[in-house]
């Protein structure tokens, strides 16, 4: 009979390769609670997949420190040992597996891996890899042929049964204590900086006051030069009235006014680095459901990255020019792209307030000794300062964390780098040049 090594898990092609021939030399003596041997096996099969079912399940739930003695807290299962001359499983679909665990055991469930050993003739041997007990009780989900919905599996010497009732109150026992013990130990880190962008906000109100005289004055001077002139007759050249024109364009400046920043917001995302974060988990347990909320103690100003366009456009959400928004013209969609927000969980910054700014990431799981960093390409953060005296000298990010089983809150804070860049005399350069381009009518 072959020693089989079980003080840690067999890694690397000749640990393996050992381990496999120790077992072909052995017999199902040697299974144990983290062990189990399995012959003729074939995971194309439903009925041998739910086995694998039941073993992932079952392993979970066993006693931590019991666990702990043997392949650093894991519990294997062999598949393919050689059975009438034949080694190792036919070929087959990892996603039919995964897609079987998650509808018995969840979108969340217990941890697990496979390696591939070849066994020769296209044939491989499987190693089932479960990761140590996280004490959380996961019952079967649904039911079929092998497997009855709301049923606990535990492994145990050499089995994998349903676990009995005194097995079952000390699972939630376990688990009761897990969820009273642990807390949260995790760092947050900034990646970047923050933009300060000096600005002239007169000037930019300037060019506001021009825009809104140059659009008021096209409802009484425009006259269509459209080639459908003749066609349009008595019938109005936009699908805007006239009022709900200038009652568009009034709202616009006094927006526009009271924030003249907000003009530059299109150009800062596309000049502008992006901003990410690092979070680190400290703690030997896995986090789900995390979530970050995140605030500045300055008028930082939060917008979603975007690709340099070919165009610098300053307002660019101004109202559409008189006729432009017409039935004939079609609206005018120029200077309009279309933004897409990251999606939640998947560890990217979502803005939640652009200014003052609030941004919340989010992540399903955030694994024990883990190192996340949320895409470079989420969102840049700024601060627009009227005047060089405006920078502030730095500033302040607070964070708040909470996870999902997690009865705690943790905060903390860190301080922001501002990188500075003077955009004066870069945008009356811009505000001379839309001045000369506008249309001529803008001046009749």
């Amino acid at each position: 009979m072959g020693i089989v090594d079980t003080s840690k898990l067999p890694t690397g092609n000749r640990a393996r390769a050992a381990f496999l021939a120790a077992l072909e030399a052995s017999d199902d003596r040697v299974e144990r609670h983290y062990l189990e041997l399995k012959s003729g096996f074939d995971l194309n099969d439903k009925a041998d997949r739910r086995k694998v079912v039941k073993f992932v399940l079952g392993a979970s739930h066993r006693d931590p420190a019991k666990a702990g003695r043997h392949f650093d807290g894991h519990a294997v299962m062999v598949l393919g040992l050689t059975l009438d001359g034949i080694a190792g499983v036919p070929k087959f679909e990892l996603m039919d597996l995964e897609r079987d665990i998650e509808a018995f055991a969840g979108s969340d469930p217990p941890g697990w891996d496979i390696d591939l050993v070849p066994a020769g003739g296209g044939r491989d041997y499987v190693l089932l890899i479960v990761d140590p007990p996280d004490l959380r009780v996961r019952p079967v989900l649904q039911s079929s042929d092998s497997l009855v919905s709301g049923d606990v599996y535990i492994r145990v010497e050499g089995a994998t049964r349903k676990a009995t009732g005194p097995e079952l109150v000390a699972m939630i026992s376990r688990a009761g204590a897990r969820l009273q013990s642990r807390t949260l130990d995790v760092i947050i880190e900034p990646v970047g900086f923050l933009q300060a962008l000096v600005i002239d906000a007169a000037e930019l109100r300037g060019l506001v006051s021009w825009h809104t005289e140059r659009l008021e004055a096209q409802v009484e001077t425009t006259v269509s030069r459209s080639p459908f002139s003749a066609l349009q007759g008595s019938f109005s050249p936009d699908r805007r009235s006239r009022q709900q024109f200038l009652d568009e364009v009034e709202e616009w400046r006094g927006e526009a006014f009271a924030a003249p920043a907000s003009g530059l917001h299109e150009l800062a995302s596309q000049m502008t680095r992006p901003f990410a974060l690092q979070i680190v988990n400290n703690t030997t347990t896995s986090l789900r459901d995390v979530r970050v909320d995140m605030t500045f103690d300055a008028s930082v100003t939060a917008l979603y990255w975007e690709k340099q366009g070919n165009t610098v456009d300053v307002f660019s959400t101004r109202p559409t020019d008189w006729g432009k928004d017409s039935y004939l013209y079609g609206a005018a969609l120029s200077g309009i792209q279309p933004v897409v927000s990251p999606d939640a969980y998947n560890g990217s910054i979502r803005v939640a307030v652009e200014e003052p700014a609030e941004l919340v990431i989010e992540l399903r799981r955030l694994h024990a000794e883990q190192r996340v960093t949320t895409p470079d390409e989420d969102v840049i953060l700024v601060f627009f300062a009227d005047g060089p005296d405006e920078v502030p000298q730095q500033v302040t990010a607070s964070w708040r964390l909470t996870a999902g089983e997690v009865h705690e809150v943790l905060r903390g804070e860190f301080q922001l780098e501002l990188a500075r860049a003077d955009w004066r005399e870069p945008l009356r350069s811009i505000i001379s040049g839309v001045r000369a381009q506008a249309p001529e009518d803008a001046d009749d």
